[in-house]
């Protein structure tokens, strides 16, 4: 009986494992074929079978930061981004010492952050910045964490004065100072050159020329961001955001 009782448990643990593998091998073909909702719902299979799994939640946290940016639900898009958080936090929780979490953390956050008020954002800005950092000490490679900082440093010189100000003075969030147009071109091209074919990261360059007014570069920048294949599942509407913006500089 003992012994006909142990083969269903180690069938049990195969299944598990070519289920959950299958799941996050099927979400990278969903994810390929640009239909997040399919991949996530891949996704969400493979952790049922096992809640563990790093590749399946920082998977998961991709694919609801996606779903967040096609939404024109507001509030739609603020529960995909507090569910991409909670995938990272997860998959960082998993794997402490793997970039991946860390990376899509910091996107999570990044996008959680346009949907509260100003005091809660300099708290969400302090830990975008972090886990964007810990991502690219972890993978220097990380090219998506590189556009993170790379903003970071963009959205903080928006600011208006005061704004900022208060941040630094009053909120504590002291690496606000840090914060430079030159360090936003540089940790931008550094994304570009490590995904010269992703739309998000020359629109995000273009719109720091455009701050500095530097519209010849914008436009080259956009330019190249509409020419590029469609590789992502958000390509399209960060080239669509591209020719508005284009149409508005000329």
């Amino acid at each position: 009986m003992t012994a006909l009782l142990a083969v269903p448990c180690f069938a049990s643990a195969q299944v598990v494992s070519v289920t959950v593998r299958d799941g996050v091998t099927r979400a990278d073909e969903y994810h390929a074929a640009l239909d997040p909702a399919a991949a996530l719902e891949s996704l969400r299979g493979a952790l049922a079978s096992d809640s563990t799994r790093y590749d399946a939640l920082w998977r998961a946290a991709r694919e609801t930061v996606n779903l967040g940016m096609l939404t024109d639900d507001e509030e739609q898009a603020r529960a995909w981004y507090e569910a991409s958080v909670e995938y990272a936090e997860r998959a960082v929780r998993q794997s402490p010492d793997s970039a991946q979490g860390y990376q899509w953390l910091s996107i999570a956050l990044g996008r959680a952050a346009l949907a509260v008020g100003p005091r809660k954002r300099v708290d969400y800005a302090v830990a975008v910045r972090e886990n964007a950092l810990r991502a690219v000490e972890i993978d220097s490679t990380a090219a998506g964490a590189w556009n993170v900082l790379g903003e970071w440093h963009a959205e903080i010189k928006r600011l208006n004065g005061l704004t900022r100000f208060a941040a630094q003075r009053l909120l504590g969030a002291d690496t606000f100072g840090l914060a430079s147009w030159s360090e936003a071109e540089r940790l931008l091209k550094r994304a570009i050159e490590l995904e010269p074919e992703a739309v998000i990261h020359r629109l995000a360059l273009a719109r720091v020329y455009v701050d500095l007014e530097r519209r010849a570069e914008a436009r080259e920048q956009l330019n190249r961001a509409i020419e590029l294949p469609t590789v992502q599942p958000t390509d399209d509407q960060s080239r669509r955001e591209a020719e508005e913006l284009l149409r508005d500089l000329r």
